[in-house]
């Protein structure tokens, strides 16, 4: 019941906010805030001391969260609605469109304008205050959540730490539906993001571009990932606000897209974490190569 009141109250303030349509955003000149000179960030380069496979390798574990005591790296299955909530309209779509766009990049299907959202984006000028107010409000509906989770009271404590330009909190479950009694390799069942509350601090994100901040919002709404990743050298969209403003990517890079690509293409109800992350790590690689 408390999921449920929860859950409500974040989807009936989302109902003012556009909804996800998977139609031509404006460029990616238009700024969250005063835009400052952007460019491409370097290409990653591989010095010989390190192969690329052990960098993808390295990568993956440090980005993948993950929570549950069965080792299962979560994601969605089945549609993707975005709502906006904060910014205006026109800007709300662009937000919305990149959204969409890696949904439909992983194989998801995309809602229709009006369709209920399973990806809120609050977009406020206190994220600290705010998630310490939803924590509180909801506090019986966060601690139910996090109660068979690893680490449940650092999640808790790691969503309302101060400092962070956006954070962001995924609901999951076990959906037990075509999975057989489970193996020594499989589970009976996989772990699915069935909901993602994503909130931005415009005090922190600096002069960024909209489909920049789209991008990393997707990114972070379609895989749960851990916010103190090492990124340094990496060309990732997740390394936004951690590069100098003239630096800073205009949107996904390849990198990116093979990592959610090989997320959503492998099979999600392994047993092991190391299991699964070894087979994203390799299928990664595979779509990093073939890019280069």
């Amino acid at each position: 019941m408390q999921l449920k009141i929860f859950s409500t109250a974040l989807l009936a303030a989302a109902a003012v906010a556009t909804s996800v349509c998977a139609q031509n955003a404006p460029t990616a000149s238009e700024t969250l805030e005063a835009p400052g000179q952007v460019t491409d960030l370097d290409p990653i380069i591989v010095d010989g001391t390190r192969h690329l496979s052990d960098i993808v390798g390295s990568f993956v574990g440090d980005i993948s969260a993950v929570h549950e005591r069965n080792g299962q790296i979560a994601r969605f299955d089945g549609r993707i609605c975005a709502g906006v909530i904060g910014l205006p309209a026109a800007q709300a779509q662009i937000v919305n469109d990149r959204v969409a766009r890696a949904a439909l990049l992983v194989g998801l299907q995309v809602g229709r304008p009006g369709c209920h959202p399973n990806v809120v984006v609050v977009v406020t000028d206190d994220s600290d205050k705010l998630a310490a107010d939803l924590v509180a409000r909801h506090k019986l509906t966060f601690q139910y959540h996090v109660a068979y989770q690893e680490r449940g009271p650092d999640l808790l404590a790691e969503f309302q730490r101060s400092g962070r330009a956006v954070r962001w909190w995924h609901l999951t479950e076990r959906d037990e539906m075509g999975h057989d009694g489970g193996s020594r390799l499989r589970a009976a069942y996989e772990t699915d993001i069935f909901r993602a509350i994503i909130l931005v601090d415009t005090r922190r994100t600096g002069p960024v571009t909209l489909e920049a901040l789209g991008d990393y919002v997707a990114m972070t709404a379609l895989a749960r990932l851990s916010p103190d990743a090492d990124l340094a050298g990496l060309d990732t969209v997740l390394s936004l606000f951690d590069t100098p403003p003239a630096q800073r990517p205009l949107s996904m890079t390849g990198w990116d897209e093979a990592y959610l690509r090989a997320v959503y293409s492998g099979d999600a109800d392994t047993r092991s974490q190391w299991l699964q992350q070894r087979d994203i790590a390799n299928r990664m690689l595979r779509g990093v190569r073939a890019r280069d």
